[in-house]
Order: structure tokens, then C-alpha cells, then sequence
């Protein structure tokens, strides 16, 4: 039976995963102790495995002639027995190859060494060597790693990448960028065979990656397909992740046409996704046109949402920009927001631009909002840390939040 026709067939499943995408370009350094394992591990694999399975045919319409890698043919996969011994054997060859490039403390050395482990992955590795990435604990090794070994796998193996994530719970996300990268070669084809797909997890990321691709080239045409896909409940709005692709590209044109859009309110807003994005690349830019919105509820989430994203990557020009507003709700509002960014890393700070915001009620809002958050930081010190910077006892919770994502985020 094609692969097409085996993952129609699949029975629907819960969960979804996303992840943030960038190019990255790949080393070919591979140590020598590195080389040695793989040889051995490649033949005991020979060994068990036979012949090396047939190809049937591509995923992508084979009218194109730079068609995506080819799928299995199923009378040729691994007996259950020999997939078991592999993987047993493949995780522990994996685990202590990432341990040790993991361990190296020289930065450019263990990303060469990460770039040339995941160079030398088989397609047979792939799903193992993914699944061990996501039990590292540091985010910053693990979001690396992950974008790395995806990227190599849907691009030498999109057909076991999609199979692997149709059978696997919570691995959902890789079909946007298998179809991402299907919409390249072929965008009629990717976009039916996506709103094929039976599961509504997997349909929704293949879609993300249909329209990703489209948003770099027609985001309005993006934009006007994607109310007739469906909704997808739990899910981000499809026209999100149009806009923030288009703003990426072309941030101005982006946000002109957010302004117009009114199908979203609040933080899910098309200005709001659009200010993100942009506030990523040219911040001033983007608070400067922020402050050409009308006055309400669009302009205060676009500005809040420029200076959270500034002041993360640069207080001090956040801090700069916000002084220089004019006292009032706009200022308020910058402040706050300004405030609310530095919590984590300056809560003294943080007390101290909230205290001169002039309106009493948002004023009290920003320090109960930064009081939480410190309360759930650092329940032994906290109260302690704002009542020495200020903050009034009856605005600091009497017990800890419980634990979970800190207060605000």
C-alpha cells in the first residue's frame, strides 16, 4: 500500500507541537571517534536489517522533477523483533554521542560537533536521535538541536518525517515543515494533500507549512485562503502565522494591512502579531509605528507588545524610548510594559518604573503584576525584596502562586 494512502488511513490523535524555524547552515566536521561508532554501528545494523528497503513513490506529484525524498515500500520495512534490538542499541549510541557534545563547555565547538552528529544520522536514526534531543534539559541546547536534526531530516526524508509524526503523539509539528517544503516543488499538491489529512493536529501543521510558504510569496492570497480551511480549537488562527511571516518580509506592508483587519482583538490581534515580528528586527520602527495607531485597545497591545519584545533585547534603548513619550495613557501603558520585561532580571527596577506611572489604577495593576511574579521567583525573599523597593503591603500577595509559568507570561 503507498505511504499516501497508509497515513489517510491513520486513526486521528491528540496533541500538537510547534516550534520557531530558522535556517541554519550545516558543518561538515565529524570526529574521528564519531566516524569510528557510526562505522561499527552501521554494521551491526547491515547485519540485522537485510537488504535496504525499495523505494516506491514520492510524496510530492512526480510531474515535478525535483520531487521530495521517496517513502518505503511497506513489504520491505524491518520486522517488529529487529526495529526493537535497533533502537535499543541506536539509544544508547545516541545518548552518550549527544551527552559528550553536550558536556563541551567551548560553545562553537559543541555546535560543530552537534552539526556534524547530526550530518552522519541515517534515516533510520532520525526518530530516535529526536526523541533523546527532547529529554536535554538545557531549552538553548535542546530548541538547537531539534531545529538541526529536523531540518536535515525533512530535507533527506520528509516521507518518514511525516509518517514518524502521524504516529507519534505530541511530533505533530514536523508536518508544517514537511509541507513547507512540499509547497516548493509543488503548492497545488501540498495544500490537497494537507487538507487530506484525517488527523486534525497533523492537518492544522501541514496547513501552517502550506501557507508559511505561500505567505513569502502571496500573503494576501494567504490571508484569503485561509478562512476556508476550517478552525482549529486550541489552535493559533492560521492568519497568525500569515502574518507573521509576511512581517518578517515585508514588516510595513504587513502592518498596513493588520490595521485593516479586525477578525482578531486583543493579543491575538493581526497588528499584534505583526509588532512582534517586527519589534524582533527594528524595534524603533516598530514602536514608532505603534504610535500612529488610533487610541485604544489596538494601539496599547501593539505598543506593550514592542517594548516586552525590546526590552529583551535591549533595556536600556526599551528604557530611552519610553522616556521620551509624553505623559499619559501612551506613556502608561510603555512603562508597564517596560516594567513588566526587566521583573526577572531587575525587579527593583521594575518597582521603580512602575511607581511613575501618573494613573493610580494602572499603576496598582503593574505592581501586583510585578509583586506575583516576584512572589513566585523567589517565595523565601520576596516579600521582602518589594516591600524594600517600595511596594505597598496590600499589593503583595499574602502567599506564593502556585508553580507553573510565572505570573504575566
Amino acid at each position: 500500500m503507498r505511504f499516501w494512502d497508509r497515513l489517510l488511513g491513520l486513526t486521528a490523535q491528540d496533541g500538537r507541537g510547534m516550534m520557531t524555524r530558522s535556517s541554519l547552515t550545516q558543518t561538515l566536521i565529524i570526529a574521528a571517534a564519531f566516524i569510528g561508532g557510526a562505522i561499527v554501528g552501521r554494521g551491526f545494523l547491515a547485519k540485522q536489517n537485510g537488504p535496504t528497503p525499495k523505494v516506491s513513490e514520492t510524496m510530492v506529484d512526480t510531474r515535478s522533477s525535483t520531487s521530495v525524498s521517496p517513502t518505503i515500500d511497506t513489504a520491505q520495512e524491518r520486522s517488529t523483533s529487529s526495529q526493537q534490538l535497533w533502537s535499543s542499541k541506536s539509544s544508547t549510541a545516541l545518548k552518550k554521542s549527544l551527552d559528550a557534545i553536550l558536556g563541551d563547555r567551548d560553545a562553537q565547538h559543541r555546535m560543530s560537533n552537534l552539526e556534524a552528529f547530526i550530518n552522519a544520522l541515517k534515516s533510520t536514526e532520525y526518530a530516535d536521535a529526536l526523541k533523546r534531543i527532547r529529554k536535554i534539559p538545557g531549552n538553548n541546547d535542546r530548541e538547537l538541536a531539534s531545529r538541526l536534526l529536523i531540518s536535515r531530516w525533512v530535507q533527506s526524508d520528509p516521507d518518514g518525517a511525516l509518517q514518524f509524526a502521524a504516529s507519534n503523539r505530541g511530533y505533530e509539528y514536523l508536518a508544517d515543515d514537511v509541507f513547507q517544503r512540499a509547497a516548493t516543488t509543488d503548492l497545488q499538491s501540498a495544500l490537497e494533500r494537507a487538507k487530506a489529512l484525517p488527523d486534525p493536529n497533523l492537518r492544522y501543521m501541514a496547513l501552517r507549512g502550506v501557507l508559511s510558504f505561500m505567505a513569502g510569496t502571496d500573503p494576501v492570497g494567504a490571508l484569503q485562503l485561509a478562512p476556508s480551511l476550517g478552525e482549529f480549537r486550541g489552535n493559533e488562527p492560521l492568519s497568525s502565522v500569515i502574518y507573521r511571516q509576511w512581517a518578517a518580509n515585508d514588516p510595513q506592508a504587513a502592518a498596513l494591512q493588520a490595521s485593516q483587519d479586525n477578525t482578531e482583538e486583543g493579543w491575538r490581534s493581526p497588528v499584534n502579531q505583526v509588532v512582534r515580528t517586527w519589534a524582533s528586527q527594528d524595534p524603533t520602527a516598530a514602536a514608532n509605528w505603534s504610535l500612529s495607531l488610533p487610541d485604544g485597545g489596538a494601539r496599547s497591545h501593539s505598543i506593550s507588545q514592542v517594548v516586552r519584545q525590546w526590552a529583551r533585547d535591549d533595556a536600556t534603548a526599551a528604557a530611552s524610548w519610553v522616556s521620551a513619550i509624553s505623559p499619559g495613557s501612551t506613556h502608561d501603558t510603555a512603562v508597564a510594559a517596560l516594567a513588566s520585561s526587566m521583573v526577572a532580571t531587575d525587579p527593583t527596577s521594575a518597582v521603580n518604573w512602575a511607581q511613575s506611572i501618573s494613573d493610580v489604577t494602572t499603576r496598582n495593576n503593574a505592581l501586583q503584576r510585578i509583586s506575583r511574579e516576584v512572589m513566585w521567583r523567589d517565595p523565601a525573599n520576596g516579600n521582602a525584596i518589594l516591600q524594600a523597593a517600595g511596594v505597598p503591603p496590600n499589593l503583595i500577595p499574602t502567599a506564593p502562586p502556585r508553580r507553573g509559568p510565572p505570573p504575566g507570561s
